[in-house]
């Protein structure tokens, strides 16, 4: 049984890993160029990801996937947060870090599955981890360079594809939408 669903993302990184971690028995459609931009005017990823969902839901009249997610570091208050795809990158990012002793981070990814006729359901997932001293690796995309999983000494960007698919924060809510899902 094959499974379709508009992923309501124009990033080709973003689509490619979800499509990954999902693989053959769910497609993924991103958002044509010509899409309008969804608002995301909120301050929280569960309400971004919902406005994004429902937009898109609206625009194209099929069930949407939609994804909101960020890096949070507790010792810069939590940015880049919500933020994080507008807030400058890793480099401004490490940048912020310097003679930052404790380097605590944590990626969120929210992934809503709207239906239409504000029918939805939420899968959250979680990736503890620190921010390096230094970008290393080529893999990944994003803030995959600078972070470290707990119970790694590699970044990231380092591990691979192989491992995004299994424990990246946006692995675990995929997985807990197929697991949501097949078991309706």
């Amino acid at each position: 049984m094959e499974a379709k669903w508009l992923f309501a993302t124009k990033n080709p990184y973003k689509l490619k890993e979800a499509q990954t971690i999902l693989g053959n028995e769910w497609v993924l459609e991103g958002l044509p160029p010509e899409a309008p931009e969804a608002p995301e005017p909120y301050e929280t990823l569960y309400a971004n990801a919902l406005s994004k969902a429902a937009f898109y839901a609206s625009w194209a009249r099929v069930p949407v996937l939609a994804e909101d997610s960020g890096l949070f570091v507790p010792a810069l208050g939590g940015q880049p947060g919500v933020f994080s795809a507008r807030y400058g990158g890793p480099q401004r990012l490490l940048k912020a870090m310097e003679g930052v002793a404790h380097r605590n981070a944590y990626f969120v990814a929210v992934l809503v599955a709207y239906f239409g006729n504000a029918q939805y359901h939420f899968y959250t997932g979680y990736c503890f981890g620190m921010i390096a001293r230094e970008m290393r690796g080529e893999g990944g995309f994003g803030y995959d360079p600078i972070f470290i999983p707990a119970g790694s000494e590699h970044t990231v960007a380092e591990l691979g594809e192989a491992w995004k698919k299994k424990y990246s924060h946006r692995a675990i809510a995929f997985q807990r939408f197929v697991e949501g899902w097949t078991k309706q």
